[in-house]
Order: structure tokens, then C-alpha cells, then sequence
């Protein structure tokens, strides 16, 4: 009896352990099925990427506003972005959401051949806020831009081209980015961009802007 009653006690404890293990399983289980629900929080595959660096490429027609006296551009913008992650996701709890997201401020290079028009290119260097309108789960991430910079162009004011080849630009963009894995994406957006002297060449030279819009596609790499 007495050997029956240290079976059924060890039987007992190791019912015990196997009910203790079972449960210990079923948590562990549960914080990796979290962790996975997790990864819809931040952006994807977001992490410690802090920055992104793209090269892009579009078509852009000008002049889109009226009013401007000079004949039609066509160019083909050359951009090189790095951005750099200002902030964490938030406002999750505003308006229901739609707001969620995250802020970046990127820096960019531009070379633009103007392949119609009086001149023939245009460089410059531009800088300015990026908003992304993040959702969980989103692999596409919307997001709205805009930048100001300076610049240079073999300017043709004869030709009612712009006034001198210095010159300032401001620009918005509106699109999405595609994540295509953990460190590479692809964006696409329409951009509008103003460059112009300013006034500075006048009165030798009219001041004659160019304002061109059109897509712009970039392929980039997040580290």
C-alpha cells in the first residue's frame, strides 16, 4: 500500500509537470504569435532602418501654370534621396486613424535634362520634409513631400528661357512606396517643381519660371 501511495504521489508530480510544461508551451506560443501580430505595428520591416537611400527617374512637362510667357518644357529628372527617419509611428488614436504614420526628412541631388525647352540642364540640391501615412499590416505606404532647394542651368533668357543660370526650387510630391522585402522598396509619386530666379536677373533679364509636373519611379534601400 505504501508503495502505491509513492507511485500514485510521483505519477501526480510528474502530471504536474507535463500540465506545468503544457501551459509554459502555450504562453511561449502565444508571445511569438504576438511578436508576428507585432510586426504590423511598426512599418514594415521598419526596425532600426533609420535611413533610405533611392534613385529615381520620371518625365516632367512644363509649363503647367498659365500665364507663363516661355514656349513648353519636356525634361527627364535624374534624383539621388537619402532620407533619414525623424520619429516612431503615432497619432494611431487620431481621427480614427488615418493619420498614423511617421516623419523622415530627406536630402536630394538632381541633374535634369531638358530635352524641350531653351536650355539644355539643370542641377541642384534640395531638402525638405516627408510625412508616410502608415497602416498595420501595409506593405504600401502613402506619403506626401516637400523640399526647397537651389540650383544651376545653362539659362537662355534671348530664347524667353530662365533669366540666369542661378536659381532657386521648391517642390511637392504626393504617392506611395512599396516595400518589396526587409530592405529594399520601390516608390512612385507625382511631383510638381517651380524653379525660378527669384526676380534677380530682372530688369536685364525677364524672370521666366519653369513649372513642371509629371511621375517620377525610384528604387531604393533601407539600412
Amino acid at each position: 500500500m505504501r508503495k502505491m501511495n509513492q507511485t500514485m504521489k510521483v505519477l501526480g508530480a510528474l502530471a504536474g509537470l507535463a500540465l506545468l510544461g503544457s501551459n509554459l508551451s502555450a504562453l511561449a506560443g502565444t508571445e511569438v504569435t504576438d511578436n508576428k501580430s507585432m510586426q504590423g505595428v511598426c512599418p514594415p520591416c521598419c526596425g532600426d532602418k533609420d535611413w533610405t537611400i533611392e534613385l529615381g527617374s520620371g518625365v516632367q512637362f512644363s509649363n503647367v501654370r498659365s500665364g507663363q510667357p516661355n514656349q513648353p518644357y519636356t525634361v527627364v529628372p535624374i534624383d539621388l534621396t537619402a532620407s533619414l527617419k525623424l520619429d516612431d509611428v503615432s497619432l494611431g488614436d487620431c481621427a480614427w486613424g488615418i493619420f498614423r504614420g511617421y516623419s523622415e526628412f530627406y536630402f536630394r541631388g538632381e541633374y535634369e535634362d531638358i530635352v524641350h525647352g531653351p536650355e539644355n540642364h539643370y542641377e541642384g540640391i534640395m531638402a525638405g520634409p516627408r510625412y508616410n501615412f502608415v497602416q498595420p499590416g501595409w506593405k504600401v505606404i502613402p506619403f506626401v513631400e516637400g523640399g526647397v532647394g537651389i540650383g544651376f542651368a545653362d539659362s537662355k533668357p534671348q530664347l524667353a528661357g530662365l533669366g540666369e543660370d542661378f536659381n532657386f526650387t521648391f517642390d511637392v510630391a504626393a504617392g506611395a512606396k512599396y516595400q518589396i522585402d526587409c530592405d529594399w522598396f520601390v516608390r512612385l509619386a507625382v511631383d510638381y517643381q517651380h524653379i525660378s530666379n527669384a526676380g534677380l536677373s530682372e530688369p536685364t533679364n525677364p524672370n521666366h519660371p519653369i513649372d513642371e509636373l509629371g511621375p517620377k519611379l525610384s528604387f531604393g534601400y533601407s539600412f
